[in-house]
């Protein structure tokens, strides 16, 4: 038993019949179920909510865009001036980064070589 109430399990509800476009439900034999004509479904339609979606981000990216560019503090120039500096100082700090982890790959490998002659020596010794 569930919270609402006990779940009958044996029946499955009927599928609501689809009525032709143009005719009532109850020329089609349907009654009042049926009453209001529907149109058949290809697909999910999800292919038209995609393209509505990426509609409204493009053109949402395009008003940032141009806000953006309206309202920015600085000069084109000064802007890429910025740009070129930060670019430098990201490619430094990432030159940097690749450095420290190759000095670190190597201390790793040289630990692991000394751990298994150590291991390898003791087991010759135990020979």
């Amino acid at each position: 038993m569930s919270y609402a109430g006990p779940v009958s399990r044996g029946k499955r509800a009927p599928t609501p019949s689809v009525t032709p476009i143009g005719t009532s439900g109850a020329a089609a034999g349907g009654g009042r179920r049926a009453a209001a004509t529907r149109r058949p479904v290809s697909g999910t339609g999800m292919e038209s909510n995609a393209a509505v979606f990426a509609a409204g981000a493009a053109v949402g990216a395009l008003l940032g865009a141009v806000a953006a560019l309206l309202l920015a503090p600085r000069t084109g120039q000064e802007t890429r001036y910025a740009l070129r500096r930060q670019g430098r100082r990201l490619g430094r700090r990432g030159h940097d980064a690749w450095d420290d982890l190759r000095d670190e790959l190597r201390h790793a490998r040289r630990r692991a070589k000394r751990a298994w002659a150590h291991r390898h020596d003791e087991d010759e010794d135990d020979d």
